[in-house]
């Protein structure tokens, strides 16, 4: 071996080695065959129980997976359910097993760009819809039924989860670079429903409010109308009174100044004058307590079976000279053979006497007034009665439409009526009156060819409960 080569040798063998340049205090200690299988023994242990706690947060985690109140579903790289968890089976109706490696297109509904791509469709829509209560996913239902639900999507890779961004910016991208999209649902149909149902409600309620408002403004209209027509009607009552007693007084002052002297002709025209005012003025103050009694209740009838016809015909003949004097013609029709009812005799002569004393006054020169009788039936509260119906018709002016509805109001007289100040206005009034005490009814419309017709329907038997009102008036 040459110099070079032993030299060479030499230095390789005394050159130091890395282990001989550590200090001495840091050298690694020798551990002996025994410690080192201990080393080992530790480690293992250390990876079991790492193990163990691995296997633990993964079961921890899988049941809360599972028993979240909201529903999860989570779509594998292939775009088939891996997770389904038991608020998903409850809100859909699926099993899990059902749903496991399946691509869920029987749960939704896409656009036909996401068909086959359910993940895809659902990170879109999470990405896309800003207010989701406003816009809630539409889920279907195994029975068919939809459900509504609020959304939010991640995808999971490489063990880490990251919020989903860019996933749903090409509908056909491919997931197969994910290893799971997680979906978590929040199901919002019933509280949906309970704000449709608020929604309702509280349309129903402010259209409550409008019509009752509606019905408020109309009440003080009516109010306003009604104070109107009693301003009104006191101030005619007012004159209509003082009319008759101005007469009496003055043709009674007459006759004390003039009685000496005055011829017995003179004073009795005196005489009729005072009587015929007295009349008029009894007749005004009867109308006002009949109205007050039939209000109050207090108004007494005495029922017994009467014959309408008989009724009506015998009235005619007391206004032959007064429809004479108007030179009107008067026709009386009875269609009926039943022509016997309960009732007051008087009342309803008062009723007939008050339509055929309207329909005189009313119908122009030469003009024809028609009677009519015929058999009724008519819906009394809840019940349906079976009675007699006479009808008064005229050719006057008739009654305008808006105050058809009104005419038998206290206080209320025609606006076709040229001679307001005649009269109280309350005649309608009473008769109405009289109709309900009867367990009848009155009304009136404007004829076809021209002037009005008033009618009353009256039962051939009032209901005991009317019956016994009627006999006993209160008060």
């Amino acid at each position: 071996m040459g110099f070079c080569e032993e030299n060479q040798i030499i230095m390789a063998s005394t050159e130091p080695s890395n282990q001989d340049l550590l200090p001495e205090d840091s050298q690694p200690p020798q551990l002996s065959p025994e410690e080192e299988v201990l080393v080992l023994q530790a480690q293992l242990e250390a990876m079991q129980q790492s193990g163990y706690e691995l296997v633990s947060t993964q079961t921890r985690m899988q049941s809360l997976l599972h028993n979240a109140s909201d529903a999860i579903i989570q779509f594998d790289a292939s775009g088939t359910v891996s997770i389904f968890n038991r608020a998903a089976e409850k809100i859909f109706g699926y099993s899990e097993i059902e749903m496991l490696h399946q691509f869920a297109d029987a749960l939704f509904d896409p656009p036909e760009k996401f068909q086959n791509n359910i993940p895809a469709y659902l990170a879109h829509y999470a990405n896309t819809v800003e207010d989701q209560y406003q816009e809630p996913l539409v889920g279907t239902c195994r029975d068919g039924s939809q459900c509504q639900m609020e959304v939010s999507v991640t995808e999971i890779i490489n063990n880490d989860m990251v919020l989903f961004d860019d996933f749903s910016d090409d509908a056909d991208s491919s997931i197969s670079d994910y290893e799971a999209v997680l979906c978590i649902f929040h199901d919002i149909t019933e509280r949906k429903a309970i704000d449709a149902e608020l929604a309702k409600h509280r349309e129903e309620l402010e259209q409550l409010v409008e019509e009752q408002t509606a019905e408020i403004r109309q009440a003080k209209e009516a109010a306003e109308s009604a104070n109107q027509s009693k301003s009104t009607f006191l101030a005619n009552m007012s004159h209509e009174l003082r009319t008759p007693m101005h007469a009496i007084l003055s043709y009674s002052e007459f006759g004390q100044k003039k009685y000496e002297r005055a011829k017995p002709e003179k004073l009795k025209q005196y005489f009729d004058r005072i009587h015929t005012a007295g009349e008029r003025l009894m007749v005004m103050i009867n109308d006002l307590l009949d109205l007050a009694k039939a209000e109050a209740g207090r108004m007494v009838y005495r029922l017994d079976q009467h014959n309408l016809e008989e009724i009506i015909t015998s009235t005619t003949a007391e206004y032959e000279s007064l429809i004479e004097k108007h030179n009107l013609s008067l026709s009386f029709n009875s269609e009926t053979n039943e022509t016997v009812l309960q009732c007051d005799r008087e009342r309803i002569t008062q009723v007939f006497t008050n339509f055929l004393s309207n329909a005189i006054k009313f119908s122009p020169n030469g003009g024809k007034i028609a009677v009519q009788l015929k058999s009724c039936a008519y819906a009394y509260e809840d019940k349906e009665l079976s009675g007699l119906c006479f009808l008064v018709k005229d050719q006057g002016p008739g009654i305008p439409d808006e105050e058809l509805k009104t005419v038998f109001d206290k206080f209320v007289q025609s606006s076709n009526n040229k001679n307001s100040s005649s009269g109280t206005g309350l005649g309608l009034a009473i008769v109405r009156e009289i109709a309900l005490a009867h367990a009848g009814e009155v009304g009136v419309v404007n004829n076809p060819e021209g002037g009005a017709c008033f009618y009353c329907r009256l039962p051939t038997q009032m209901p005991e409960e009317a019956v016994q009102k009627a006999l006993k008036p209160l008060g």
